[in-house]
């Protein structure tokens, strides 16, 4: 039955899809070629300055780097906290999910793609990427420690640094670092660290959103968010810098429907503990606006916990607007893609397509690339099928509405709305807060170390540190000046007994 609702709505799709390039009329029309050519227009400038940028570069290096330094970067790839391959013109953006070449079952949802155009920046996640191919780590590797890279600048509070950790394998990558697995010599407590190079941040100006990001971490560990990734520290070294966060060993939820159709009961309880997530950062002034099945990781114990905060926007109450145009395509709101001032109920959007994906396998909007994804988001009225549930239709017509003041959750009451829909009719949300509520299914591993739920493009890789290329100004070191920071429930548990964090 499941199959026949897929290809009833994939046939429906095609037919849409071919009536497409002529549904568009008057100011809509114009207004999505506007929009197509000032995305065009960005991609050349920021290809110029990227040539530019190369070109200076390879002024001030060595010969024998020169030629490596005129090759194009590599693209980054994605991960829960790290993100998918980002386009060109939009590589400021690399949340959660590195996943790599990793290819989508065929009922799945594709891997999402980030898109950023403004103080945003690369990301990697506490979880790692997603892959199919299992592989342990065959053992660490320590102390390689890249020239510049003192062990005592900046280090953290109490002598927290680079010093009190081995790293045992890579999980993602991304634009400006790379996240890896780490123990802590002395608890032999497992963290994912994220490493990101100075140079990098200074020259894409992403000191300030770095600092940001720094600071929905700390509002999400102040009360150890259960579904929230939680920072243990931060601290830094002469070329980088270091998030120190909790190691979520069970996988992304684009891994795990990639691989099993989830049931409905099992959607519904991800949506639910993602919903008390969004609550929590809503009731803090921030607005996420990176949800996608990539950035929710699983714990060994069943539950989710939302990473990748690096599009996150601090200060916005209800009623206060931004106009940054981010987030991952199939999930960003019209309001957004139409370059109009928009608010929280931008999540909201997020969490419809997000439960839509959970229920049927497959995104409400597709298409060969982002414009037709886009023009699908503004144009195209969204299939459900005969037999879904009334209550699961009600609540994703009322959430994916198009005009946000209208949209369910986007008013004052934020997710006290989402909540009293009867497709939550029965749900104890104290209960689940507490981590009370069994959960569905239970992520499994063959050990501490095992990182048989990250790609192997990754995990293949030595964990160590290269090489920067250039000594940052004295100016420039000021800009880290205070990124140091430890955790209270860090703080707390050193000293104490081996453990394993994040489970």
């Amino acid at each position: 039955m499941m199959d026949q609702m897929k290809s009833a709505i994939e046939a429906a799709e095609r037919v849409r899809r071919e009536r497409r390039a002529g549904s568009l009329v008057g100011d809509e029309k114009e207004q999505l070629q506007q929009f197509q050519a000032r995305e065009r227009e960005r991609q050349r400038r920021e290809e110029e300055q990227r040539k530019q940028q190369l070109q200076q570069q390879q002024q001030h290096l060595p010969s024998s780097q020169s030629q490596q330094a005129l090759q194009p970067p590599q693209q980054p790839v994605k991960h829960p906290e790290i993100s998918n391959v980002v386009p060109p013109h939009r590589a400021e953006s690399v949340p959660a999910s590195l996943v790599g070449g990793k290819k989508p079952a065929a009922a799945a949802p594709a891997p999402n793609i980030p898109v950023a155009t403004k103080h945003t920046k690369p990301e990697s996640s506490p979880a790692g990427p997603s892959a199919s191919v299992k592989m342990k780590v065959s053992g660490p590797v320590a102390d390689k420690k890249p020239r510049g890279d003192s062990m005592h600048v900046g280090s953290g509070p109490k002598g927290i640094g680079l010093d009190d950790f081995t790293f045992l394998a890579v999980l993602g990558k991304g634009n400006f670092g790379k996240v890896m697995l780490a123990e802590e010599k002395f608890s032999k407590s497992l963290y994912a660290i994220k490493v990101l190079k100075k140079e990098f941040i200074i020259e894409n100006d992403e000191v300030e959103s770095t600092k940001s990001e720094k600071r929905v971490f700390i509002t999400a560990t102040r009360e150890r968010h259960p579904f929230l990734v939680n920072l243990h520290s931060c601290f830094q070294t002469e070329s980088r810098i270091y998030f120190v966060m909790e190691y979520v060993s069970g996988g992304d939820l684009m891994w795990h429907i990639q691989h099993q159709q989830f049931s409905e009961k099992r959607a519904k309880f991800y949506a639910c503990e993602v919903l008390m997530a969004l609550e929590y950062f809503h009731k803090n002034q921030i607005v996420y606006r990176d949800l996608k099945l990539d950035n929710i990781l699983l714990t060994l114990d069943g539950h989710i916990k939302l990473a990748d905060y690096g599009l996150c926007k601090e200060n916005m109450s209800y009623g206060s607007s931004t106009s940054t145009f981010c987030g991952t395509p199939e999930f960003m709101a019209p309001e957004i893609l139409m370059e109009k001032p928009y608010g929280r109920a931008v999540d909201w959007w997020a969490f419809g397509v997000l439960i839509y994906e959970m229920l049927l396998g497959q995104s409400p909007f597709r298409g060969d690339d982002e414009d037709e994804i886009f023009e699908a988001i503004l144009e195209d009225e969204i299939l459900y099928p005969v037999n879904m549930a009334k209550d699961a239709v009600s609540l994703l017509q009322k959430l994916l509405t198009k005009d946000p003041a209208k949209r369910l959750g986007g008013g004052k009451s934020d997710a006290d709305e989402i909540k009293k829909h009867p497709f939550f009719k029965g749900i104890d949300w104290d209960k689940l807060l507490r981590l009370e509520v069994t959960p569905p299914y239970y992520p499994t591993v063959s050990g501490p170390t095992d990182v048989s739920n990250f790609d192997e493009e990754f995990t293949k890789e030595l964990p160590v540190l290269t090489p920067c290329h250039s000594v940052l100004s004295a100016a420039d070191q000021e800009e880290f000046r205070g990124f140091t920071h430890i955790s209270d429930w860090a703080r707390a548990t050193r000293g104490r007994a081996p453990s394993v964090a994040g489970k």
